[in-house]
């Protein structure tokens, strides 16, 4: 069953103050979550949106209309930083240019080569954002920082 088959009906209503009284918002109506959830998981840190899908059952390759084929016969053997350090070399980038095409500080994506910035803590879309940049399959990316999910 796809993904957006199982969530399909499911209605949430979002709201930024849990503790208000639900009479307030009597006459508003709700947000279906089928159309926020590729939004939201790509919104999710890397992290959490693997716990999420997990929880409920489905791949995160699938919510995010990925084709997950590129990893059947993928192995992970780099670490994060080390994977995006290979995927910047081979688009031909430098550190610099990354961090300006994925709109972030100068320094950013060294940090991340270094293993100073943890990427599964930060929001999926900048995974998609790095594939993205360096011509390179979003679903590897996703797939290093999977493993990186389940052992830390």
């Amino acid at each position: 069953m796809s993904v957006h088959r199982r969530i399909q009906g499911t209605w949430i209503r979002l709201d930024s103050n849990e503790h208000d009284d639900a009479s307030a918002h009597a006459g508003e109506e709700p947000e279906d979550l089928e159309a926020l959830a590729q939004e939201s998981a790509s919104a999710m840190p890397v992290r959490r949106a693997f716990l999420f899908c997990s929880m409920l059952g489905f791949s995160i390759y699938a919510l995010l209309g990925l084709d997950d084929a590129d990893n059947k016969d993928f192995v992970v053997t780099l670490a994060p930083g080390e994977y995006v350090r290979m995927l910047r070399t081979g688009a031909q980038l430098t550190p610099t240019e990354l961090d300006q095409a994925i709109g972030h500080d100068i320094g950013f994506i060294e940090s991340v080569e270094a293993g100073d910035v943890d990427l599964v803590e930060y929001p999926v879309q900048l995974a998609l954002d790095i594939a993205r940049s360096t011509r390179s399959s979003a679903c590897r990316l996703l797939k290093v920082l999977e493993q990186a999910t389940w052992r830390s």
